[in-house]
């Protein structure tokens, strides 16, 4: 059966800084960087169509100068784009991913290959910079292993060499983090005594990468999915996980990874963070600890879909959630 994916994810992506020593830095609104660059996607120079400019960072490399843009027409003249520019006295696209057209999973995936190749021989972390190329790349080589027949959205632009294996940079030892700070978050989002030691615990939202890549999570953080008890639920997904908690707690520094659909649902739900830290002595806590005796130290209150709020908290050594027995 064939299988279509979409090559293009016009918004933000997380970014943190580079990891490697070559700066990065988004151009100033109406600063003549970025309306040079801007120039350089119009589809003629005497063009008057305005941006909508979802992502716009500028990379030092090892030997010239990268952009990155994902930019849409904002009267919808012509499908938008994701874009590396280089800089040589001028700004060209160097290559590119449209809307419109489609192709086959394995070349699209050969597409991507020497975008991801170029930027790690000039020293910039693509992970970091551009996440949705290796995230686009890994993506449509797994659709094409699992379904010869899959094709992918979008119209390829220049194409890039593909550097030997010798061109490229040995792979950094310590692996590629798999977890990576949500932008739309501060870190901590919130604080609470969880563990009753009468200091405050953070509770961070955090983004979890696909397996493979390369990438690891630190040694030393525990993993679990307390909202579903089953042994097969709490091993953590190769898959993108958009939203997860990463609490650390005061006492002893450990550090839990908590991750479940039901984090993500429950923002959705709240239009905003996840969790709100309630304190032990509440009327709220007193209400839970009728169906949970456990629960004695501050929570995280979630939403569910079913209209009744749950509860995350620390029991002895691990976390659990509280369902109260209740009808909506």
């Amino acid at each position: 059966m064939k299988r279509a994916r979409l090559l293009l994810a016009l918004f933000a992506v997380i970014a943190q800084p580079p990891v490697a020593a070559q700066p990065v830095h988004a151009p100033q609104l109406g600063s003549a960087e970025r309306t040079r660059i801007l120039d350089a996607l119009r589809p003629a120079p005497d063009s008057e169509i305005r941006f909508i400019v979802h992502e716009l960072k500028v990379i030092e490399g090892r030997t010239a100068r990268y952009a990155y843009a994902v930019v849409a027409p904002s009267k919808q003249e012509y499908d938008g784009g994701e874009y590396l520019l280089k800089f040589a006295g001028h700004w060209q696209v160097i290559w590119s991913v449209t809307g419109g057209g489609t192709d086959d999973c394995r070349n699209a995936a050969d597409y991507y290959r020497p975008a991801l190749r170029l930027l790690e021989t000039e020293g910039i972390d693509a992970d970091a910079v551009a996440l949705q190329l290796r995230e686009a790349f890994l993506g449509l080589a797994a659709a094409d292993a699992d379904d010869p027949d899959c094709t992918a959205v979008g119209d390829l632009g220049p194409e890039l060499p593909d550097p030997a294996p010798d061109d490229l940079p040995p792979p950094t030892p310590h692996g590629r983090p798999r977890l990576v700070a949500d932008p739309k978050y501060s870190a901590p989002i919130t604080e609470g005594d969880l563990d009753g030691d009468s200091r405050p615990d953070k509770i961070s939202i955090v983004h979890i990468l696909p397996g493979g890549a390369g990438r690891i999570i630190d040694k030393g953080i525990t993993i679990a999915n307390p909202w579903d008890t089953n042994l097969s639920a709490q091993a953590l997904p190769d898959e993108d996980t958009q939203m997860a908690l990463l609490i650390e707690t005061s006492g002893t520094g450990a550090r839990y990874l908590l991750h479940s659909p039901y984090i993500e649902l429950s923002a959705r739900l709240k239009a905003g963070a996840p969790v709100v830290v309630k304190r032990a002595g509440s009327a709220l806590a007193r209400a839970f600890r009728k169906d949970c005796p456990a629960l004695h130290r501050d929570f995280l209150l979630m939403a569910t879909e079913a209209g009744i709020d749950i509860a995350l908290f620390w029991s002895v050594d691990h976390f659990e959630v509280c369902w109260p027995e209740e009808i909506p």
